[in-house]
């Protein structure tokens, strides 16, 4: 019985001689220290995934930052005790770009600081403050995080105004007869004309401003690496949405003042 063997040709006698392959082959696969499994390419995606996640955590804290400074520099403020700033718009569009987990963070960050430094009404203000961003902050950035376009964007921000609006009114009624010693029934009486609609101006100008910053936040998140490329068509001229949102917020500006008797003050 014969063997199936390989076949080799002696170039200087032109004999046959049987045996198996041990030729050497052409290149030779480099040594690598790595252990196995973990090769080239599986390491610089874990690095850039690293890199990527340390810039979203910078980004995110640079967003609290602003939105804190915020309270210090300005506010606008009604009935004597209803005071807001544009905290929630910086978070507002720093959790679009970054995602609604960074905007609760960043919204529980901002309202302990302001606790702890500024804030008069105790803890009362600090569950107050967070409950007003977050309900601000996570309709617009959830919606955004689905759909990824500029519609989603204004649609989530109108939701925004919408859902922060239903959750205050009552909150209010619940916690401000605490810290205030006002009896209930006369805070009450204040939702259809002081509450109901100094919320629902809060939110429109934080929306407006929320908006007027989309872009500019954009270019500047993509030019840090944070956000990869905008491939979006725009179906509608890049000045739209800045001339709406302006015309938004000057109006809600103009109710503030002129049907709310709002005050406004730079630095606490």
């Amino acid at each position: 019985m014969k063997m199936a063997n390989t076949r080799y040709e002696n170039q200087n006698d032109g004999e046959a001689e049987n045996g198996f392959d041990v030729s050497a082959p052409d290149t030779l696969a480099p040594i690598s220290d790595s252990p196995v499994g973990l090769g080239d390419a599986p390491v610089r995606h874990s690095a850039t995934k690293s890199a990527l996640h340390l810039r979203k955590m910078v980004a995110t804290a640079l967003f609290a930052s602003l939105a804190f400074l915020c309270v210090f520099v300005f506010r606008f403020q009604v009935a004597g005790f209803l005071t807001f700033d544009f905290k929630d718009a910086v978070m507002t569009v720093g959790s679009l770009w970054l995602g609604p987990v960074a905007g609760v963070l960043m919204a529980a960050v901002v309202a302990f600081f302001e606790f702890v430094s500024v804030s008069s009404t105790g803890p009362y203000g600090l569950l107050m403050n967070f409950v007003s961003s977050a309900s601000f902050i996570l309709p617009a950035a959830i919606l955004f995080r689905c759909f990824r376009k500029r519609w989603s964007a204004i649609v989530g921000l109108v939701l925004s105004v919408v859902f922060m609006v239903a959750v205050m009114i009552p909150l209010n009624l619940l916690i401000t007869p605490l810290y205030s010693g006002a009896p209930r029934s006369a805070v009450a009486d204040m939702i259809p004309g002081t509450l109901l609609p100094f919320n629902v101006i809060k939110g429109t100008m934080n929306a407006a401003l929320t908006a007027l910053l989309f872009q500019p936040v954009r270019r500047a998140l993509n030019g840090v690496k944070i956000l990869p490329p905008d491939e979006e068509r725009r179906r509608v001229p890049a000045w739209v949405l800045p001339v709406v949102a302006g015309a938004v917020a000057a109006g809600a500006i103009l109710v503030f003042f002129l049907v709310l008797d709002g005050k406004f003050s730079l630095f606490r």
